[in-house]
């Protein structure tokens, strides 16, 4: 198209929102309008029109206290339907029942988002104490299985990124806290197949997780089980590690991915 044609069919306002929108996915944890404006470049007045007209049709919402707008369950719902193509819910679900009717415990899904874990759909467990979180829980990758678990098959450069991004911040004796430690559990659980948490957020809930790949090897997504430490303890989980590995290999494979292994 003719650069006046371009000019004349432009639309600076969308295309303010569009980057807005852009920049706050790689800031999950929320910008203030300011930090916004001096990003991009753009006058404060039009990121106050943009942000509150986007918080007013729910595609963002804004901290009462902090200020700072960040993406809402709407973007996810999105993101879902982008990944339609593949299916992932789909091929994932039945092969989650399975895993928790056989271990008991809850069996989640979710995807990376900068230096968190979006939890995308849970099955429930089926014991007295179980845990359950909704569809858009944030989750920390430095302190989480399903971090771990996608962290680890990133390409170098791409965890490299992520890694530089992540504020390792100490929830309990537990948390890894700093970059060289992470890459040592990465590095881990790579030679393992599945990631652990080891109630590093929150004590006594312990997680153990794997990888789902798509049809490109890409790592996709995670699955993992949780429970609390007097179920998942230390000489169960090796068997709870393969067990998931084996139902995120079998979920991968629905997903054209062609790994090879036991399914």
């Amino acid at each position: 198209m003719p650069p006046k044609q371009e000019a004349k069919y432009s639309a600076p306002s969308l295309e303010r929102g569009l980057k807005i929108l852009d920049y706050l996915a790689r800031h999950p944890c929320g910008k203030g309008q300011v930090d916004i404006a001096q990003a991009l470049k753009c006058p404060v007045s039009s990121v106050f029109r943009i942000t509150l007209t986007l918080e007013k049709l729910g595609w963002l919402e804004r901290d009462p206290e902090t200020k700072v707008f960040r993406h809402t369950q709407k973007m996810l719902m999105l993101g879902q339907q982008a990944l339609s193509e593949s299916d992932l819910l789909g091929c994932s679900l039945p092969i989650m029942r399975e895993l928790r009717d056989e271990l008991g415990d809850t069996i989640l899904i979710g995807v990376l988002n900068g230096t968190e874990i979006i939890v995308l759909e849970q099955a429930l467990g089926s014991q007295l104490f179980r845990f359950s979180v909704n569809a858009g829980h944030r989750i920390k990758v430095h302190c989480s299985a399903p971090g771990k678990a996608i962290l680890a098959y990133l390409t170098e450069i791409q965890a490299a990124k992520v890694i530089q991004q992540i504020e390792f911040k100490r929830f309990n004796e537990n948390t890894i806290t700093t970059p060289a430690a992470f890459r040592a559990e990465l590095k881990k659980v790579r030679e393992l197949g599945y990631a652990e948490d080891k109630g590093e957020e929150y004590a006594g809930i312990y997680c153990v997780g794997s990888t789902v790949f798509d049809r490109t090897g890409f790592p996709v997504a995670s699955i993992w089980v949780t429970g609390p430490a007097m179920r998942v303890t230390p000489d169960v989980i090796p068997g709870i590690g393969a067990k998931m590995r084996a139902g995120a290999l079998r979920i991968s494979q629905r997903m054209g991915c062609n790994l090879k292994g036991e399914g």
